[in-house]
């Protein structure tokens, strides 16, 4: 089922609900350390939806052509957001809520944009940790961590990270999402395309 609007009225709609969900995130992750499944799954759901009823365009959400990619595109933005983000939550990193948080983003954004996102989230995300580094005097402790982090089990390594242990506290990096969100929104506002291009 689509619905009759102008594919500028949609690309408006859609970058609201958008904003709406990673703002939300943002607060409970910096209020309670946690992003609900209520809410990704919410947000997930809509990026499937927007991409259902809105009008057909390859251009996709952040475009100047802006137009719906369809359940395929959203699914695909989903599936790469997620895949590009796995990783960080494989070896504690970053939190669950937050990877689920970045496939409904991908959801919303599509394969493309999901991964130009993920380059300018973790550009903030690591101006961030490097700002907390620095005002928290914890630059020893991160140094180590990152170590353990990197450490391969094959090199007799018995010690493992664990962020709860090991950490002053980790950093709610739903700020870095939006952070990066804001950054490649400021980026296509500047030079009108993204930097990776497929």
């Amino acid at each position: 089922m689509k619905f009759d609007v102008s594919p500028a009225v949609w690309q408006f709609w859609s970058l609201s609900a958008l904003v709406l969900a990673v703002l939300v995130a943002m607060l409970t992750d910096l209020r309670g350390r946690r992003i609900s499944n209520e809410l990704t799954l919410a947000s997930l759901g809509m990026g499937l939806l927007t991409h259902v009823i809105g009008p057909a365009s390859p251009g996709g959400m952040f475009s100047g052509n802006p137009g719906a990619l369809g359940v395929q595109g959203a699914a695909l933005g989903a599936l790469v957001a997620l895949l590009v983000f796995l990783p960080l939550y494989a070896v504690r990193a970053m939190g669950a809520g937050d990877v689920k948080l970045m496939a409904a983003v991908g959801s919303f954004a599509g394969p493309v944009d999901a991964l130009n996102l993920a380059l300018f989230i973790f550009v903030m995300g690591g101006a961030l940790a490097l700002v907390r580094m620095w005002l928290g005097g914890s630059s020893h402790r991160v140094r180590v961590n990152l170590q353990l982090m990197l450490q391969p089990v094959w090199a007799g390594g018995s010690r493992c990270f664990d962020p709860a242990t090991q950490s002053a506290d980790r950093m709610p990096y739903a700020v870095a999402i939006a952070a990066g969100f804001l950054a490649y929104g400021a980026w296509l506002w500047l030079w009108g395309s993204p930097p990776l291009r497929f």
